[in-house]
């Protein structure tokens, strides 16, 4: 018998943002309480209504934290510690259908579904002008195809609501996977006819919804199709390319000169956003808890715990692939001072640290031009030294990377004061290179491509040799190749992760999971733990990779409140494998 402890989705708006007037920014921060008789009577209590819309896109089991911690560290090429937590057991892929995390990330996705959904009914029944109707609809129809976009992308089918749900109308089945992608392409073919652009928003459209953020997400929809039929006779390319191209054309989106640029604090109106979340330090109910996740311990102001790192496996592989990208500095941190407390210096992997101290120095490191797969160093290419301090050593030390994108040194307590972009111009090119290559267009392909690997080069202060621009045309099945790893390199540590290392299937997905397994440090750390009876938690994981476990783990579970709260999901409906 399940459990009737339904959560309702309805109820009164509960919510306005603080708007910040000296930038006009959208800063979502769900605060007051607006009474549901009258929250529709007026565009500006409206307004208030639509704010929560997007303030719960910030909430912290939504895009504020479980979604940048899930997506990352279930990604594949994440690590955390080997101790039995949520954590360890997303990272290990061997995520229950209890795991907090994941239960998050659906309550997370389903809420915000949920307040667009009354938001939309009580607009349609109001006596509002029809202008305002028009742009506020097509804004919650945006946001709530964006939040199924994700549930399809990450859970496969799930329960399809398009309106507000009640006691009497909480059980609901799951609709198939294409069903709910075709609610998106609905929600975003409708919110793109009447969205207005971000010109017309003017200095408003920082964290709004925008008519060409809606065609680059049917762009991006209809991509993540054919990427999923892994077919170049797919038809969904030439549609993804149709809603490109009017991007390309119409959207005035560029990329930023400087790939550092993009993860400074407070980003507004950056030529390269299509669409991101702004946050607030001062909430008492959102806010950007990134920092948190991912920097260092003592590495900031604020409290950080770095309990999301890089695998060893794919750090060596974006090293080993473009040596001195400036990319890797902005992406990962191998070394970082402890301002909280010290300014001691400290290293990570690949560095081998010296005596503490505000000068220390890394005593030792991976020497990647020497080896003979700098992609993946070999157990006799490293000192003893090395070897003492990352295969056979126990108990606390810092064995991996940090990424450190969202890492804030200014943050305050657990929060943040980055904004996000949720999607970016860096991301959407390369979206459009892989379409473009499946249409057969590999010059086009290698244009855009080379736009972003240009971008990077640029980053320092003095140009970079990697990463080289294409110049030598490569066979079709070649560049795919290279567009699924340089999506990896350019969006690591972003919320493009998960999804991405699944997004052709199996056979792609285990080209991740087997560089990890047989990067030669990572197994020669399990054997050593193996052969020493090492439990501490900070030892290194081998990936389940048998074809049955690796199909299991393209979609995570089906959450198990979800399965006791709602009877129109039967037990045998849960996701493969789980």
């Amino acid at each position: 018998m399940k459990n009737k402890n339904y959560i309702s989705y309805i109820g009164l708006i509960a919510i306005a943002l603080t708007m910040a007037s000296c930038k006009k920014a959208l800063n979502e921060d769900p605060k007051y309480s607006v009474n549901s008789k009258t929250a529709f009577e007026t565009e500006t209590t409206a307004n208030l209504a639509l704010a929560g819309c997007y303030g719960y896109m910030t909430g912290y089991n939504a895009y504020g934290q479980g979604i940048p911690e899930v997506m990352v560290g279930a990604s594949g090429l994440g690590w955390a510690q080997t101790n039995g937590s949520d954590q360890d057991t997303y990272a290990s892929l061997a995520v229950p259908t209890t795991n907090g995390l994941v239960n998050m990330i659906w309550g997370g996705w389903y809420k915000v579904i949920g307040e667009c959904n009354y938001f939309i009914k009580s607009v349609q029944e109001s006596t509002l002008s029809d202008a305002y109707k028009k742009q506020a609809i097509a804004e919650a129809k945006f946001l709530r195809g964006l939040c199924y976009f994700n549930l399809a992308n990450v859970f496969g089918g799930v329960p399809l609501r398009t309106e507000p749900t009640s006691s009497l109308s909480i059980t609901k089945e799951r609709a198939d996977r294409q069903e709910v992608y075709d609610q998106v392409e609905k929600d975003w073919l409708e919110a793109a006819e009447d969205l207005s652009t971000k010109e017309q928003l003017g200095t408003t459209a920082a964290g709004k919804a925008s008519k060409y953020a809606a065609y680059a997400y049917l762009a991006k929809l209809y991509w993540m199709l054919g990427s999923q039929e892994n077919s170049s006779s797919s038809v969904y390319w030439a549609k993804a390319k149709q809603m490109g191209d009017r991007v390309i054309e119409l959207g005035n989106y560029s990329l930023a000169p400087k790939f550092a640029a993009l993860f400074a604090r407070n980003v507004n109106n950056s030529t390269e956003s299509i669409f991101q979340l702004n946050f607030s330090t001062t909430s008492a109910y959102v806010g950007n808890r990134g920092n948190w996740i991912f920097a260092p311990s003592n590495a900031t102001t604020g409290i950080s715990w770095g309990r999301v790192k890089v695998s060893k496996a794919f750090y060596d592989q974006f090293k080993g692939t473009y040596p001195d990208d400036p990319r890797l500095k902005i992406t990962f941190a191998t070394s970082y001072s402890q301002i909280k407390t010290n300014n001691f210096r400290m290293y990570a992997y690949p560095y081998v640290a010296g005596a503490g101290g505000v000068n220390a120095v890394a005593i030792d490191s991976i020497k990647y031009l020497n080896l003979a797969d700098p992609t993946n160093p070999k157990l006799e290419e490293v000192s003893v030294a090395f070897k003492n301090a990352f295969v056979n050593r126990t108990g606390d030390h810092q064995g991996w990377p940090y990424y450190v994108k969202q890492m804030d040194v200014a943050s305050t307590a657990q929060n943040s004061n980055k904004n996000v972009m949720v999607y970016r111009y860096a991301d959407f090119l390369l979206l459009m290179a892989d379409v473009e290559n499946e249409l057969g267009n590999s010059g086009k392909a290698m244009e855009y491509i080379n736009q972003v690997l240009t971008r990077a080069r640029n980053s320092a202060n003095t140009a970079s040799l990697f990463p080289k621009n294409l110049v030598v045309p490569m066979s079709q099945s070649a560049l795919r190749l290279f567009i699924f790893n340089e999506r990896l390199f350019e969006l690591a540590g972003e919320y493009e992760m998960f999804v991405d290392v699944r997004r052709r299937g199996v056979d792609f997905f285990k080209l991740v999971i087997d560089r990890h397994n047989n990067h030669h440090l990572t197994k020669a750390m399990v054997a050593a733990a193996t052969s020493n009876n090492n439990t501490t938690p900070f030892r290194d994981r081998l990936l389940p990779a048998t074809p049955d476990l690796l199909k299991k783990n393209l979609l995570l579970p089906i959450p198990q409140a979800e399965l006791n709260a709602n009877d129109g999901i039967p037990d045998g409906q849960q996701n493969f494998g789980y």
